[in-house]
């Protein structure tokens, strides 16, 4: 009887240890761009170096606007990927009849260098993991089109106090590059995936960002100290047991 009793308590105890287990490694991770990464989280933001204090978006040929440059985000694939796309400039004055060479002074800055950059604020800390697939069509290479992220405390304002940036990307490499990057994040700090173009032309950056994964670095939503190893938990359960059997044996006698 006791044996039946032992086995039935091992199994159950065996069985729980395995969901404790599994509820503790899978609380703290998400994967895709949902949640407080979920596509409606992030904000795009393009600017240029050359005129900072100047309200780019007023500027325009014939009424239609040529800035703030013309860098966008993609989240048609999400949750699975966003794909990131630098400025390229010389393509919209292309349907005026202009280029980088003829354009008149007071638009030159246009041709000049610019940065594009989808961004959003981490709740809490966290690490995050991603794969990126970069492609330029630049003619001059991907030392003119360079693609990293960007950590901050605040949301980027222009191209001078956008946090800190780091390039993942080799400038001498071929056109096309792909890696995966793993990022720690603190509380409240501002994120984002950034293309930065040297000169406007001859052609724009895409990268491609899958297999986006979130972990918590400090979870909130079970604290690993507060939740016992399951190897623990079999041998508290079955020290009272033995001596819940002691117990039973002594009264017999």
């Amino acid at each position: 009887m006791a044996k039946a009793i032992l086995n039935t308590v091992l199994g159950t105890l065996i069985a729980t240890a395995a969901v404790i287990s599994t509820t503790a490694a899978g609380a703290s991770a998400q994967e895709g761009f949902t949640g407080s990464f979920a596509p409606e989280q992030w904000e795009l933001f393009n600017s240029s170096p050359a005129f900072p204090d100047i309200d780019n978006s007023q500027i325009t040929i014939g009424g239609i606007p040529l800035a703030p440059f013309n860098g966008s985000v993609d989240f048609t694939d999400a949750p699975g990927s966003l794909t990131l796309l630098g400025s390229d400039q010389s393509a919209i004055l292309d349907e005026f009849g202009l280029s980088c060479s003829t354009v008149p002074f007071e638009l030159l800055f246009l041709c000049e260098d610019s940065i594009t950059t989808v961004f959003v604020t981490a709740p809490e800390a966290i690490d995050i993991s991603f794969s990126w697939n970069y492609n330029t069509t630049d003619s001059l290479g991907a030392a003119f089109d360079p693609f990293g992220f960007a950590i901050g405390n605040f949301p980027p304002t222009d191209p001078q106090t956008d946090g800190t940036f780091t390039e993942l990307i080799d400038r001498g490499g071929p056109n096309t590059q792909s890696g995966t990057t793993l990022v720690s994040i603190d509380a409240n700090q501002i994120f984002g995936f950034q293309i930065s173009t040297a000169d406007n032309r001859g052609g724009r950056a895409l990268v491609t960002i899958s297999d986006f994964k979130v972990m918590l670095t400090e979870p909130d939503e079970m604290d690993p100290a507060s939740v016992p190893e399951p190897a623990s938990t079999v041998a508290i359960a079955l020290a009272g047991l033995g001596l819940c059997l002691r117990q039973k044996s002594h009264i017999r006698k």
